[in-house]
């Protein structure tokens, strides 16, 4: 008997492993890996031309994540659920720029959903002049 909760146990232990695996797999799909072949402003980060992960936080779908690929700078951002009448061929970072300066506005995912950094010319201005 004490052998049978045992192997019940393992089987339970089991299912919940593989739960949480395959969860971890789709959420690594919601991500963007892009090559930014320009310097840009994302908040009040900097960041150098170069490839870029950048995904949703599991825990706060509202907030995503900058990463260079080779890990040495990140940054966060919040944004704001945003839909296009045009449906993207694949994931892309769009950016808009203002004076000399290119700034991370959209973010499209794979499944077509879109995440916005709300921009305004008075906060492209200022992260202009902070820049100088």
């Amino acid at each position: 008997m004490r052998k049978q909760s045992a192997n019940v146990l393992w089987v339970f232990f089991a299912i919940v492993l593989m739960g949480i695996a395959s969860a971890s797999v789709v959420r690594a799909d919601e991500r963007v890996v892009a090559h930014v072949p320009f310097a840009f402003i994302v908040g009040e980060s900097r960041m150098p031309a170069g490839d870029y992960v950048v995904k949703e936080m599991d825990n706060d779908p509202g907030v995503i994540s900058i990463t260079s690929a080779d890990g040495h700078r990140s940054t966060f951002m919040l944004t704001i659920a945003s839909s296009s009448n045009e449906t993207p061929a694949q994931p892309r970072l769009v950016f808009e720029k203002f004076e000399d300066q290119y700034f991370l506005a959209r973010v499209t995912r794979e499944d077509g959903n879109e995440s916005e950094i709300v921009l305004t010319p008075a906060i492209m201005e200022h992260e202009v002049v902070a820049s100088r």
